[in-house]
């Protein structure tokens, strides 16, 4: 095996490879990745079989750390869906690393009903040295389980409370960030999104069915909202918010509800509601609660370290 470094040249090569891996997904394809490319060192890898492409590795450089690429939601080793060589593969990726004098090697692994071979790879991983360095909790609405909502939740239908709400979708993402999302996450959290506009209008035109934007609408008023990123059969909550109108009307209870039940009616195997820890890591109780009610169970999602200083 041998390890070449991304290059623009490869863009064809590394897309293809991204569909037809593992655990990879359009956050990974090269369009999605270099939306911020002015932020990072990209140091994304490219492991070879001879001439066959066996794995790809998004990653950057942070002074003498090789990590996962912190531009993505997570950025692990992706592996082909039938590949059985994984140890061989993260043997060489771990060589590389060694060779060009990096301290340590970080990988932000995907929650594990991401990645059918995740047991699998997390032993060799374990095996290999890696150490978790951070440990964080995702709640998942699991279909292939029994999905059932608390009746706290789902009483607005019920009481007739959401027959006064209308769910909108294909909203312009632009409404939702200016009236709903900036608003709220200033007065609340004294933060911004990850994405500002321009940027997520950029990746919806690059993957238009694959970032969707769903609103609530109370007379003629949006008072909630939500931006989906669409893995396939995994539909993650990447923005919602409110606005007091919303939360008065329980808005965000019928919104993620009835996001929720269009995609089992549509076979998804999973929702991702995401993480519920505070920056500093501890968890976030309310979000979690409010996630629980919702049907979800708790997942643990991990960054691991090999310390190669040794």
């Amino acid at each position: 095996m041998n390890i070449t470094r991304y290059t623009s040249v490869y863009k064809n090569q590394w897309d293809d490879f991204i569909r037809k891996s593992a655990s990879g997904c359009f956050l990974h394809e090269r369009d999605f990745m270099e939306y911020h490319a002015d932020r990072f060192v990209d140091h994304s890898l490219m492991i070879w079989n001879e001439d066959e492409l066996v794995a790809c590795f998004p990653a950057h450089i942070s002074n003498k750390v090789l990590k996962s690429h912190r531009g993505l939601t997570y950025a692990s080793l992706l592996v082909d869906r039938e590949e059985s060589q994984f140890d061989q593969i993260l043997a060489e990726l771990i060589h590389y690393v060694r060779q060009q004098q990096f301290d340590s090697l970080e990988l932000k692994l995907p929650p594990p009903f991401y990645n059918a071979n995740f047991d699998w790879e997390w032993s060799i991983l374990k095996n290999s040295g890696f150490k978790t360095s951070l440990e964080s909790v995702d709640l998942v609405v699991d279909f292939t389980h029994d999905w059932q909502p608390s009746r706290k939740k789902t009483i607005g239908y019920r009481n007739g409370k959401f027959e006064k709400l209308k769910l909108v979708k294909y909203l312009s993402l632009k409404d939702f960030w200016s009236d709903l999302l900036e608003p709220q996450l200033m007065s609340r959290h004294q933060a911004k999104p990850t994405h500002n506009i321009e940027e997520i209008q950029l990746l919806q035109d690059y993957f238009n069915s694959k970032i969707l934007q769903y609103g609530v609408v109370y007379n003629r008023e949006l008072v909630a909202g939500i931006t989906l990123f669409d893995f396939d059969h995994i539909l993650k909550i990447q923005y919602a918010a409110g606005n007091k109108k919303g939360f008065e009307l329980n808005a965000m209870d019928f919104l993620y509800l009835e996001i929720i039940k269009e995609a089992k009616e549509q076979g998804r195997k999973y929702v991702d509601l995401g993480t519920v820890n505070h920056p500093d890591g501890s968890l976030n109780e309310g979000l979690l609660r409010f996630k629980k009610q919702l049907g979800a169970v708790t997942t643990p999602v991990h960054e691991l370290t090999l310390d190669l200083r040794s």
